[in-house]
This record gives C-alpha cells, sequence and structure tokens, in this order.
C-alpha cells in the first residue's frame, strides 16, 4: 500500500460500547511510530502475521515471546522495534498477561461457529469496520471483543483499523492517520 495521502482511504471512525474505533489507509508503522503508547508498557497477543501464525524466533523466545495455540504472546513491549509486523497482521493490546484461547485461523470463521476457548481472526477477511458489507463479520468480531476485552485491537491488511476502550489513547491514533 503506498502511504501517501493522496492515495490512502478517507479515515473513518465510530464506536461500539466502550470502544472508539477508526480505519485508515495509513500503514501500522506510522500508527506505532506517531502513537507509541498503544503498545508501550503492554502485552501484545499476535493472532496473524503476514497472514499466518507468528513462530517467534529464538532471539524473540530468548526475549520472552511464547506461542500457544497458534497465537504469539509478547513480553512486555518496551520498544516498537521489538515488535514483529509483516503486513495482514492482527494483533490484541492487553494490560496483563492472558491466554486467549485456540486460533481458528485458516478455517471457515462462521462454520462451525466459534466456541469458548477459541479466537477468529478477521484479518484476513479484509475486514474492515467501516464497510457495511461486513456487518455479519463485524458482530462475530464484537462479540469476541466483548469476550476478551483487550485494551485494544489492531488489524493491518488493506487499510489499519485500530479500536480501543482507552479515551487517552484514540486521539493519538486519530492524529496518527
Amino acid at each position: 500500500m503506498d502511504p501517501s495521502p493522496s492515495s490512502a482511504e478517507p479515515l473513518a471512525t465510530g464506536s461500539h460500547g466502550a470502544y472508539r474505533w477508526l480505519s485508515s489507509g495509513h500503514e501500522l508503522d506510522d500508527l506505532l511510530r506517531l502513537c507509541p503508547a498503544v503498545v508501550l508498557g503492554k502485552y501484545v497477543a499476535v493472532t496473524s502475521f503476514d497472514s499466518s501464525y507468528l513462530i517467534p524466533s529464538a532471539e524473540e523466545k530468548s526475549a520472552g515471546w511464547k506461542s500457544r495455540g497458534g497465537i504469539a504472546y509478547s513480553p512486555m513491549i518496551q520498544s516498537i522495534e521489538s515488535l514483529p509486523h509483516g503486513g495482514w497482521d492482527e494483533w490484541y493490546v492487553l494490560t496483563h498477561k492472558a491466554d486467549l484461547g485456540v486460533s481458528r485461523l485458516g478455517g471457515n470463521i462462521f462454520d462451525p461457529p466459534i466456541k469458548p476457548g477459541e479466537l477468529g481472526v478477521f484479518v484476513n477477511y479484509c475486514f474492515a469496520l467501516h464497510s457495511g458489507e461486513m456487518e455479519n463479520l463485524a458482530d462475530l468480531f464484537w462479540g469476541q471483543i466483548e469476550r476478551f476485552q483487550p485494551e485494544s485491537y489492531i488489524a493491518d491488511n488493506d487499510c489499519v483499523t485500530f479500536v480501543t476502550r482507552d479515551e487517552s489513547l484514540f486521539p493519538c491514533a486519530y492524529r496518527s492517520s
């Protein structure tokens, strides 16, 4: 995706319950560089890395990364440079260590229905909250967000989607878009 403002998709925003969201045509690197507080001092659960699973390298494992059920879990993030990303990434940003269950990456997100202990991966469906065509997917997404209660959710596909319940992060993320 070309990060120049003229080629970026327009910014779309909204809210759902305690969460505010935005979708922008900008890059994930823009969000991290201009608003590092979205991840610093927090934990990141990587549910998609370049449309697949993130398998932590030996170096990442020695830094504290772990992998369970197809989900990679970070140690507390001290630097944005320590975050592996490759496009078509999906992250749950958590204020504490948590186990999100078993990833359903690669399976049909609708059939069979997602069960307790399972996590649906949305980024690879070109998921975008601003798209009216994705209402069924959005319903599943919001159900999952309500179940896991992350501080934030970040998806990087054809657009960057940022969702947060932290009111102090939203203005910074908005400005980065």
